[in-house]
């Protein structure tokens, strides 16, 4: 894993990393809480993963969609 580069304190990166921390949310949660197209929240998830951030895609059971979210750093 590369180092990690936190985004600035108040950024719209910094918000989605607080969004995807603890259990995190769906796609559709992101895109609703930020103001933001689903688009927009793939494309910054894409920035944070090139900061070093690990984000996992948790596959939703049945018809429930797949959760976002930090992985743990252990």
């Amino acid at each position: 894993m590369s180092e990690l580069k936190p985004p600035k304190t108040g950024s719209k990166l910094a918000k989605l990393s607080l969004f995807l921390k603890g259990e995190g949310r769906t796609l559709k949660a992101l895109s609703k809480s930020l103001g933001w197209q689903p688009h927009t929240v793939r494309a910054a998830m894409t920035r944070l993963r090139q900061r070093g951030y690990d984000i996992e895609r948790v596959p939703g059971e049945g018809a429930k969609p797949s959760v976002f979210r930090l992985a743990d750093a252990s």
